[in-house]
């Protein structure tokens, strides 16, 4: 591989990814990478730009979840290859949700590529079903306001106590979809969502595959993937059901919180006055500020068992208290009580009781905070990441 001068990124497919890839971008530009987006919202006009700016050999693509690289017809050439593959540039993927969400994708993958994935168990998910596929561990990182670079807020002036950021799916859209299956399809899909409900530490992956051998008996893990690719909806239901759960616990026992995002409005809540909507869907800017306008900023993991969500270090970032359940990862990394404060997926109820503790102790609080700002500063930027993205393509050291 030569040396590598430039690097692609996209922008406006996804908001959140997009705004992870302007932190990435800007860290590849002060190391002296020359760097292009490719705009969504304007992709006919970019797609010109990029061919100036590519020089093949020289330019790497890096994206996020397949972005650009799922068949898009803009950038297919004349011989039916993509632009990418003709100029032979290496790819850079950070996928931030399980591998079974791009199982057709991973069946047949994009080449020259090398997969990030956020979480130690989507990395073993991949050795075992997609061997072909190089992929190794990236944790998401956390963000900061790009356009007002500052310090927090101090602590003890933050006008919002608790806050949530991320939207709330209802559970009787994805309850709909089941119950529209035949008998016992609904039975099968009922069983591993109770399963998960009662077993918060596993990850999905092993439970669906535990109840795929024991309706199938023992299959080829070739058939294992594509059946677990195909109950994507169990993870979106898991998700959803645990979000919904942790603000309800907070609200009935009298804990305000305040939540970006869009569908809350849906959640059924005995005392609806404790959560405090700010409006719909939120971009990353407006989440970042409302977590730096809070004392404490709660994350519940996209069941990421082994692993870590850009809340996380966001919240430490941005001086807050993260509250957070754990991940193997997390607990390697931090220590509660010290940088963060964890919960219990499995002890709910006990959730509004921390919050209450947090809260009644400021002075402890200010130092927890603190403490995570630092490790967060030192460790979990998208600077870091990016140096690893870097010397994924051989440009330096870490």
């Amino acid at each position: 591989m030569e040396k590598i001068e430039k690097a692609v990124f996209f922008k406006n497919a996804v908001e959140t990814l997009g705004y992870f890839s302007e932190q990435i971008a800007a860290e590849f530009q002060t190391q002296g990478i020359a760097v292009c987006f490719v705009d969504y919202h304007r992709l006919a006009e970019t797609v010109e730009e990029l061919y100036r700016f590519i020089e093949p050999g020289k330019t790497a693509l890096c994206t996020f979840n397949f972005i650009g690289i799922s068949g898009e017809e803009i950038f297919r050439e004349d011989n039916g290859s993509t632009i990418w593959e003709n100029c032979e540039m290496p790819c850079l993927n950070m996928i931030v949700d399980h591998p079974l969400y791009y199982h057709s994708k991973l069946e047949n993958p994009f080449p020259n590529m090398k997969i990030f994935c956020v979480d130690r168990n989507h990395v073993s998910y991949m050795r075992r079903f997609y061997p072909d596929v190089e992929a190794a561990f990236l944790p998401l990182a956390g963000n900061v306001i790009l356009q007002e670079p500052k310090n927090p807020i101090p602590y003890e002036k933050r006008p919002y106590e608790l806050v949530f950021t991320g939207n709330y799916t209802p559970l009787d859209d994805i309850y709909r979809r089941i119950g529209a299956l035949p008998k016992d399809y609904r039975k099968f899909y009922r069983e591993i969502l109770e399963d998960s409900i009662a077993h918060p530490s596993v990850s999905l992956d092993r439970i669906l595959e535990a109840h795929i051998c024991r309706e199938l008996g023992e299959v080829s893990d070739k058939e294992k993937r594509a059946a677990i690719a195909g109950m994507v909806f169990i993870d979106i239901c898991i998700r959803s059901y645990f979000r919904g759960e942790a603000i309800n616990v907070l609200a009935e026992q009298g804990v305000p919180i305040h939540v970006f995002g869009a569908g809350w409005e849906r959640l059924s809540c005995k005392r609806r006055e404790s959560i405090i909507q700010t409006g719909g869907m939120v971009d990353s800017e407006t989440c970042a500020k409302a977590i730096g306008s809070a004392k404490l900023s709660l994350n519940l993991m996209p069941w990421f068992k082994d692993g870590a969500h850009d809340r996380v270090f966001t919240a430490m970032l941005q001086g807050a208290v993260s509250l957070t359940d754990d991940s193997g990862y997390l607990r390697e990394e931090f220590r509660s009580g010290e940088e963060l404060v964890f919960f219990s997926l499995e002890e709910l109820e006990k959730l509004p009781e921390i919050v209450r503790d947090v809260l009644a102790h400021p002075e402890i609080a200010m130092g927890i905070a603190e403490r995570g700002r630092r490790k967060a500063l030192s460790r979990h930027t998208w600077k870091q990441r990016a140096e690893v993205l870097l010397e994924a393509l051989g440009q330096r050291g870490v």
